[in-house]
Formats: structure tokens, C-alpha cells, sequence
């Protein structure tokens, strides 16, 4: 749990009345895009539902279950995180979407390839490319896919190339809660659904590069039940 020094407020106003949180700002992120592969709990720096959090007031119990038609204080806690106002200020942002593009230049100097060379770019190299490019990094979206947005702009420059492979991973369903969260950071879901006998089906894009890597956690996170092969063209 974040402290509560370096937490970050959501407002939610709901029915004429101010409800406040306070939260991790990461956790709040991974939260709104998949509510089921973090606990509620996790995402907070404090289990009170504030009227006013910077004067200490609580929100009252019984103004709670009227405007909230007596949900629990879970149901209620999800509703603020997902409906409300994060209020991050300007130079944390900052900080944000350096990290970010940071993360995308490493994530393309790792992977890409000079398809004339058959050579690899450094990062200092596509950092200089990149700051070129103007190109405005976003702080909540995925790195991987600002990455293929980035790697457009860079091959209208240099020539540069990703060798990616699509993986067809077929997880039994008591074992697809752990083939969220961290699973997808490594590629991009291309299509996704349960077959007839509750099984996940993903067809999943990674890099040809990490394969090992992503084989190994699916043996892991699965028993070794969950069957996956490399799509061919």
C-alpha cells in the first residue's frame, strides 16, 4: 500500500454529495483497465471514503447507503475509482511520460533491427531518432502500443524493422486469472474468447525475441496444462 504522503486524490460526485479516496496512481491505472486483476483495497493509500479529505472529514455512513442505494463498501469504493477524478499534478505527468517514452525507446532498441545490416540500434541512437519525432507520449497507455505508433514515425526515417510472432495459447479456465495483469505486458492481445469448454483462447503478438521467456510463464502460471503454438502467416 502507497503512503498516504504520496498518494494522489479521486473525486466522485455523485446525487449533490463529494465523495474523496486516496490511492496509488499506478495501481488506480492498472485498476480502470482490468478491475478484476487487482484488488479494490490494493489501489487505495486509505480504506476512508472522505466528504472533504483535506480537511479530514469522513463521509457518514448514513449518507453512504442513501446515495449509494446500500451497496457495499467495496461496491461503493470500485464505483469512485472507476467513475471519479484523479487529480495528478503537472510535473508527476511529466515525470510520467518520461518514464514512458523512456520505456519505449528501450523497449524498440531491444528489438528492432536494421533490416539492411541484419544489425541492432543502440539506445542512445533511437532516443536521437525519437526526440525528432515530436511525438507526445501518453502516461496511461501501454508502452508496447505507443511502441508500434513510434516504430510508423521511425521507419519513414531509418530503416527499422520489429520481428514479432503471433502465439495461439489455449489456458484452462481455473488457471486464466493469471493470464491478466502481468501477462499482457508482454505483447498485445489480438483476439480473445472461451471455447465451448470454458478454456482461454488468446492469440497473442510478442516479440520473436522473448518467446522463451513468455513459454516459460505460461508453463509456470498453468501446471504446464495450457497448450500454445506460433501462428504461421
Amino acid at each position: 500500500m502507497v503512503e498516504v504522503n504520496d498518494a494522489f486524490e479521486v473525486r466522485y460526485k455523485y446525487s449533490g454529495e463529494n465523495f474523496e479516496v486516496l490511492v496509488d496512481f499506478d495501481k488506480l491505472n492498472e485498476f480502470k483497465k482490468n478491475p478484476k486483476s487487482i484488488d479494490v483495497y490494493d489501489v487505495l493509500a486509505d480504506t476512508k471514503i472522505f466528504k472533504n479529505e483535506k480537511r479530514g472529514e469522513v463521509a457518514s455512513e448514513n449518507v453512504l447507503k442513501k446515495v449509494f442505494n446500500g451497496k457495499s463498501d467495496e461496491e461503493i469504493l470500485k464505483e469512485i475509482l472507476l467513475k471519479g477524478d484523479c487529480q495528478v499534478p503537472t510535473d508527476y505527468m511529466n515525470k510520467l511520460r518520461e518514464k514512458k517514452k523512456k520505456q519505449v525507446i528501450n523497449y524498440i532498441a531491444e528489438n528492432a533491427l536494421n533490416p539492411q545490416t541484419k544489425g541492432k540500434y543502440t539506445f542512445l541512437m533511437i532516443e536521437s531518432e525519437v526526440n525528432k519525432l515530436k511525438y507526445n507520449f501518453n502516461s496511461t497507455t501501454d508502452f508496447i502500443v505507443q511502441a508500434e505508433d513510434v516504430l510508423k514515425l521511425l521507419k519513414k526515417r531509418i530503416p527499422i524493422r520489429l520481428d514479432k510472432i503471433i502465439l495461439e495459447v489455449k489456458i484452462p479456465g481455473q488457471y486464466c486469472g493469471a493470464f491478466y495483469g502481468k501477462f499482457r505486458k508482454f505483447g498485445i492481445v489480438k483476439k480473445e474468447y472461451f471455447d465451448s469448454e470454458g478454456n482461454l483462447r488468446l492469440h497473442f503478438e510478442i516479440m520473436e525475441s522473448i518467446l522463451d521467456t513468455v513459454a516459460d510463464y505460461i508453463n509456470k502460471n498453468s501446471n504446464s496444462t495450457a497448450e500454445y503454438y506460433v501462428l504461421k502467416d
